[in-house]
């Protein structure tokens, strides 16, 4: 069996209105933990990747698991990342949209087992923490 990484969302505050998330892969070696996130403002938001560990960010909130999967998946979830639509056209379309949208690709692409019990329970745990929703 090989190895797996585990994937959080990680959540922290942010000069914005609301909290800002990304997607961290924690993966064993230092320069492969990874952190996929859309930076910017409303209308304004792009797409980056930074190799780094989130634990280390002063403002870090929360690290919520919510799967672990192949380490041999890495590079399929950053690509699949990088492909994810930003929708600066949606006025109030944010970080926490982009998170969800991922999340959703990466099911559609096998990635990550939309099935699996533990997975779908953090994942309704996350709807939860969105914000902004009218």
């Amino acid at each position: 069996m090989s190895p797996t990484v585990s994937i959080y969302v990680a959540i922290s505050i942010s000069d914005g209105v609301y909290k800002h998330w990304g997607v961290f892969i924690d993966a064993p070696r230092e320069e492969d933990k990874t952190f996929l996130q859309v930076a910017g403002s409303d209308g304004r938001f792009r797409y980056e990747l930074e190799a780094r560990d989130v634990r280390r960010s002063e403002g870090l909130v929360e690290l919520l698991p919510l799967y672990d999967v192949d380490v041999a998946e890495i590079n399929s979830i950053k690509t699949v990342a990088s492909q994810v639509t930003v929708h600066n056209e949606i006025r109030g379309w944010n970080c926490q949209d982009y998170v969800l949208d991922l999340l959703e690709a990466l099911e559609k692409e096998g990635i990550v087992n939309s099935k699996d019990a533990r997975y779908k329970k953090q994942k309704d745990l996350l709807h939860g923490k969105q914000e902004g929703l009218a």
